[in-house]
């Protein structure tokens, strides 16, 4: 070991730290300008955001670019924070993967609402509870998350015509999925019970029949709900995150047991007021149609005649009528183009309800 080296290499560090720190701080007084300057206008810019997060994992060529990001959405959490700390509601309790988008999304400088329910995070949005919500839209293997498009429907008003507000979609953040075993017991062979969200025990479905075949599957409110029932609980165990399981003190008997490796989901960011475009944008939209012949394919036909990419449509019974539907629908592109505009345009005269959930940028 060469002691000198070490040690002019560890002042070398000091001192970078040092830079580092009062760099921070600058940063943090510049915020507080901008808020300023904002005045009332929404603290969170998710568009604006994504531009520096992506310059500052170029500037860094020789780094892990994720973790460039992450080191960088902290940054900007913190600084976000001294102009005003959010409020961010999202399907409880703590520890859930709602929990993890939150702060994938927003960064950890944020005051956390956790929620029952997808509709109990649009309504405290709605009553200005909280700030934003964060709610699941899809996962690469489970498919539409429906609770959050049913939830969305009824805040637009097509489920219940008594309810009307402006709440929009105003980012998309994707994040892996890993799901644990996770138990007061320390081996399987003790496990007679499996709690977990329905949607995580499908994605286990087929590590569960192989390895727990005899264990009874009870839904759960939440993968972090389904954490602390089995905390304290013997013969159970939990499908959760390592966070879940970390804060209800459990023991991680196996680890990422999701059925396939590259499991994802997406989440929206929900709140009042418009998103500006980002780098990359979707927008999302519901809409129904009379029942019959004919009138989807005439609806649908402005987005292939306006060369629109469509990323995701999801059909959903119309409540109190027999065999119709409502569809939800992404599309590639920004409202603010004129071929997106033009679509939507010529969709609401061939439709019978179009509601825009928001035009936003990806992160």
């Amino acid at each position: 070991m060469d002691v000198e080296k070490l040690r002019e290499c560890r002042e070398k560090i000091n001192e970078i730290d040092g830079s580092i720190a009062a760099l921070l701080s600058q940063r943090a007084d510049v915020a507080r300008e901008v808020g300023r300057a904002k005045g009332d206008a929404p603290v969170y810019d998710p568009a604006r955001e994504g531009e520096v997060i992506a310059r500052a994992a170029e500037a860094c060529p020789g780094m892990d670019r994720s973790a460039v990001e992450r080191i960088y959405r902290e940054i900007i959490s913190v600084c976000r924070g001294v102009q005003h700390r959010p409020k961010v509601a999202f399907l409880g309790p703590e520890g859930s993967f709602s929990h993890e988008g939150a702060l994938a999304a927003f960064g950890g400088a944020i005051d956390l609402l956790p929620c029952l329910s997808f509709v109990d995070v649009f309504t405290a949005v709605e009553k200005r509870s909280a700030d934003w919500g964060v709610v699941p839209a899809e996962n690469s293997l489970e498919g539409t998350v429906v609770p959050t498009m049913d939830a969305f429907a009824s805040q637009a008003g097509l489920l219940d015509s008594s309810s009307h507000n402006n709440i929009c979609i105003h980012s998309e953040v994707s994040i892996a999925i890993d799901h644990h075993l996770a138990s007061p017991e320390k081996n399987l062979d003790a496990i007679r019970e499996v709690f977990s969200h329905p949607q995580a025990l499908g994605q286990c479905r087929e590590w569960l029949r192989t390895n727990l075949p005899s264990a009874a599957q009870i839904p759960a409110g939440s993968t972090s709900a389904a954490a602390a029932s089995v905390a304290g609980a013997p013969g159970r165990a939990a499908v959760c995150s390592a966070l879940a399981a970390r804060n209800n003190g459990l023991n991680i008997l196996a680890e990422k047991i999701q059925d396939r490796g590259r499991n994802t989901t997406r989440f929206w960011t929900v709140g009042f007021g418009t998103p500006r475009k980002g780098e990359r944008n979707k927008t999302s939209f519901l809409f129904s149609v009379e029942h019959r012949p004919g009138s989807l394919f005439r609806a649908m036909e402005p987005l292939y005649l306006n060369g629109l990419n469509l990323t995701h449509i999801q059909s959903r019974p119309l409540s109190g009528s027999v065999f119709e539907y409502y569809f939800f629908i992404d599309v590639e592109g920004h409202i603010d183009e004129p071929h997106v505009r033009k679509a939507l345009d010529v969709m609401r005269e061939r439709t019978a309800f179009l509601r825009l959930l928001g035009s936003y940028p990806c992160l």
